[in-house]
């Protein structure tokens, strides 16, 4: 038991459990950069060409630049009942999913198996063996017995030990789509406004 416990204080659980929380934080941060990269990317154009508009410079407010939109055409009825084409307006951002994605929960399972076993045999052997002689002496005494005994012992002792190590962690990591922060709702609702409809002239 001891020889257990000894070793569980040499399992390091700060690196064990510390390093897991570290990179879901770490994959936090990803998740927000990548966020913001879809939202520059896809529903701005920039000022300049292959110009980074909301980071090119770190002291100042971030210029997106102007909203992409996409145009398409149909053609429907007009109020006089004649067939017309029209153009619609629609940001991009208003029409894509944007991708806002939270670490919800994880699970850090760790499970430390020790097992230690000492096995001792023990065998002993005994044995006695007795002899009795009689022969004959003087007259006052006719008759002499011998007696010999021989004893033999034997012991002997095997113990054998075994100590195995078995370790299991597992990390469950869940992630979802959260809810659109407050201001990035409130943008996208100003970009539903502007989708407008436009007859196109002949």
């Amino acid at each position: 038991m001891t020889r257990a416990v000894e070793e569980l204080r040499q399992i390091p659980f700060d690196i064990l459990i510390g390093s897991p929380l570290k990179a879901a934080i770490e994959a936090q941060g990803l998740a927000a950069k990548t966020t913001i990269d879809f939202i520059e990317k896809v529903g701005f154009i920039p000022p300049k060409a292959d110009e980074d508009p909301f980071f090119v410079d770190e002291r100042a407010d971030a210029d997106g630049g102007t909203v992409r939109n996409v145009k398409f055409k149909y053609t429907k009825r007009d109020e006089a009942g004649a067939e017309d084409t029209f153009e619609v307006t629609v940001p991009i951002l208003s029409i894509v999913p944007i991708p806002y994605l939270r670490i919800d929960e994880m699970t850090i399972d760790f499970i430390a198996k020790l097992t230690d076993a000492v096995e001792s045999t023990v065998k002993s052997n005994f044995n006695l063996e007795t002899e009795a002689k009689g022969t004959y002496r003087a007259f006052w005494s006719p008759i002499r017995l011998d007696f010999r005994t021989a004893v033999s012992y034997q012991n002997s002792r095997q113990t054998t030990s075994r100590y195995a190590r078995e370790y299991q962690m597992k990390v469950n990591v869940r992630a979802i789509q959260d809810d659109v922060p407050a201001g990035l709702e409130r943008i996208l609702d100003l970009l539903e406004q502007s989708i407008r409809e436009t007859p196109v002239p002949p």
